[in-house]
């Protein structure tokens, strides 16, 4: 009779009980570092390990891009596991694309002159967008290098 009561009880406080995270206890991962509007899933996503923390991407391009550049993708508030670790600093003031602001850029990223300052983008579509209509895209929120 025990045994019929300790296992369902058991069962349901291993349901009620807060999950593990795949980041050692630290507020786990919920967005990408790249894309970062993309939610990513720690059980299929693709991840890299950086500084001895593992950093998951939605994506195969988000990989490459983190690969090729990783300090300017590297953000505590989106890879809690970074928190209190000393990172490089970005080489580039800006962070977003003007274009497609839910994306992080970086210098290895193609670029325009705009106002005597270089513009970072996603990629070539977003410059030329931009380059378009650059009154629609040239907000001081997302470039911070404008001449103020």
């Amino acid at each position: 009779m025990r045994r019929l009561v300790l296992c369902p009880l058991l069962f349901t406080l291993a349901l009620l009980a807060p999950a593990g995270t795949a980041q050692d206890g630290k507020k786990a991962q919920k967005f990408c570092p790249v894309m970062t509007q993309d939610e990513i899933d720690p059980e299929a996503s693709a991840s890299v390990t950086y500084m001895g923390v593992k950093v998951y991407l939605c994506c195969d391009t988000c990989v490459a891009r983190w690969k090729r550049d990783p300090a300017a993708y590297a953000d505590p508030k989106l890879v809690p596991g970074l928190a209190g670790k000393t990172l490089p600093p970005r080489d580039i003031e800006q962070v977003y694309c003007p274009v497609y602001p839910d994306k992080r850029v970086s210098s290895k990223d193609p670029s325009a002159t705009y106002k005597g300052v270089k513009v970072y983008f996603w990629n070539d579509l977003a410059r030329k967008r931009f380059e378009a209509d650059p009154a629609r895209y040239a907000k001081a929120e997302l470039l911070p290098q404008l001449p103020k």
